[in-house]
């Protein structure tokens, strides 16, 4: 903020040029990626549509071929058995409503507490992200298998014991019997799973939240408290207006971290296409059929949020 005022205060040839040349160094550090993107990316994509487009025949000493077929993949994908595909990206999309709104409500509230000034605040922040951490490693593995969910309702995943793996019968028994009943158990163990995705999923959006909190000057809060504002009036007319822009960006990033996860049935079904070796054309036109689903609910999102944006000047 000091550093705002300073520069508004120099003369104005003075200000364009420190403007001209911090544009400047926005360039230079994001270079790096959109060449990156151009090199990398773009060839992929174009290789992605041309297949979508078309068939591919593999001849043994000659290698892939393609020919053009038109719509003929995104039929197929559409049709394949009995629209299967569409109706899993639709169940799944539905599905993520609670989820991105779970995760954007919950990533806000620990931001909000995380922000407040008590002892062993910098502990707390590290505890909460060390789920984070986690799951970006080895726990990533187990996290893309069976949830919890599924592997203690499967009787065929119970029998394991024999083998050295987790006696997962012991686990069922000792919950039900705690609980009292089989449905209770299952409700109690969906819950875990909810809990551990939500945690794990909100990382990002709470570091995010928490750096829109802390850029907020004291000196506003203050204001308000001599002014008579209670908490419930300052968290709507500062702590809110000013982080909007927050809340857009973190939305937007949710919703496609949710859409791409390997646990998504929708990506399941591509990737099973994809490793087939007579559905790779194919695995493309329902991948950017699932790109456009993306690409549209994202814009959705965008134009019934952004009337609740406050911009700053």
């Amino acid at each position: 903020m000091a550093e705002r005022v300073r520069i508004e205060k120099m003369p104005k040839r003075q200000r364009h040029s420190l403007e001209r040349k911090m544009s400047y160094y926005g360039y230079i550090f994001t270079a790096p990626i959109i060449i990156g993107f151009l090199v990398m990316y773009i060839p992929v994509i174009i290789q992605s549509v041309i297949y979508s487009f078309s068939s591919i025949t593999y001849t043994a000493g000659v290698g892939m071929s393609t020919k053009f077929i038109g719509w003929e993949n995104y039929q197929a994908a559409v049709q394949a058995n009995d629209g299967k595909f569409v109706s899993t990206v639709i169940t799944s999309t539905l599905g993520l409503l609670p989820s991105i709104l779970v995760i954007l409500i919950f990533a806000f509230f620990i931001a909000n507490v995380l922000n407040q000034n008590f002892k062993g605040r910098t502990p707390a922040r590290v505890i909460f992200f060390i789920p984070v951490i986690m799951s970006s490693g080895v726990i990533s593995y187990f996290d893309s298998r069976d949830s919890l969910v599924d592997t203690y309702t499967s009787q065929s995943k119970l029998d394991v014991s024999a083998s050295g793996g987790f006696d997962y019968s012991t686990l069922r028994s000792v919950v039900s019997n705690a609980l009292g009943s089989e449905d209770l158990s299952n409700i109690v163990l969906k819950a875990v799973d909810g809990i551990y995705s939500v945690i794990t999923s909100s990382g990002v959006q709470f570091l995010v939240f928490l750096s829109g909190l802390q850029s907020i000057s004291v000196n506003m809060y203050e204001a308000a408290k001599v002014e008579g504002a209670t908490g419930w009036e300052t968290f709507w007319k500062i702590s809110f207006p000013m982080i909007s822009p927050l809340i857009l960006v973190n939305l937007l990033y949710t919703v496609i971290d949710l859409f791409l996860k390997k646990d998504n049935e929708a990506i399941a079904l591509i990737d099973s296409a994809l490793n087939s070796a007579t559905m790779y054309a194919q695995a493309s036109a329902m991948s950017w059929i699932y790109t456009l689903i993306i690409l549209a609910f994202v814009g959705i999102a965008f134009f019934l949020v952004q009337k609740f944006i406050v911009y700053q000047d």
